[in-house]
């Protein structure tokens, strides 16, 4: 059986994000909060995510652990 959770890790997090634009994402912060949602949009500084609530999230970069994804979400 496959896995489907896919884990990106910090270093590579933004040479994934163009590809993870409009997909549900945990963004895993260094603290160990995590922020779930869509990716609406993202810079080289930091992305935004808009939760299920339709609340937006401006993380920045520096700030994130990982990026988890549901590899059957694309």
């Amino acid at each position: 059986m496959s896995k489907r959770l896919i884990r990106i890790s910090s270093k590579d997090i933004f040479a994934s994000l163009e590809k993870l634009l409009k997909i549900e994402i945990n963004a895993v912060l260094n603290n160990g909060n995590t922020h779930f949602g869509k990716l609406e949009s993202f810079t080289n500084e930091s992305l935004l995510i808009r939760d299920p609530r339709n609340h937006t999230h401006l993380i920045p970069l520096p700030s994130l652990y990982e990026i988890v994804y549901d590899a059957n979400s694309k």
